[in-house]
């Protein structure tokens, strides 16, 4: 009895239809991105409000490749990103994207993120200095 127990508990951890396990093909498809919260527009400067509306495309290795539009303190900037993402098979993980403003090189920006629902929606928030920003991805399409 015991052996059947402790049999079924295995068995359960590390089937998949107990719990979804990621990669990078978990996040390949197109995404919608919103993103809001405060961001400091430049060193030692105080948090401004900060909204986006985005769209990123990602490939089957992980590369994210993003533009969008940028609220800061109510001024509207383009923003796009490359980075390629870090994928856990406990659906975590991270991405430090390259970032242009308005064509203009920008410090990187750093994301940790959680997978959810086999790769129909990403949820992160950024995690650098200055920053307090969280951001939704829902897929528009693989």
């Amino acid at each position: 009895m015991r052996f059947a127990i402790t049999l079924i508990s295995t068995m359960a951890f590390l089937s998949p239809a107990w719990g979804q396990v990621c990669s990078t093909q978990t996040t390949r498809g197109t995404y919608s991105a919103t993103c809001s919260g405060f961001l400091s527009p430049a060193a030692g400067a105080p948090q401004a409000p900060a909204s986006l509306i985005g769209v990123c495309k990602s490939d089957p290795q992980g590369v994210f490749n993003c533009t969008s539009k940028v609220s800061l303190g109510g001024a509207i900037v383009d923003q796009t990103v490359i980075g390629t993402a870090v994928v856990n098979s406990d659906c975590t993980g991270t991405i430090s994207y390259d970032q242009k403003i308005n064509g203009q090189p920008v410090p990187k920006l750093n994301i940790v993120f959680h997978v959810l629902d086999d790769g129909k929606e990403l949820r992160g928030m950024a995690v650098d200095a200055g920053t307090t920003l969280s951001c939704n991805l829902r897929l528009m399409s693989r």
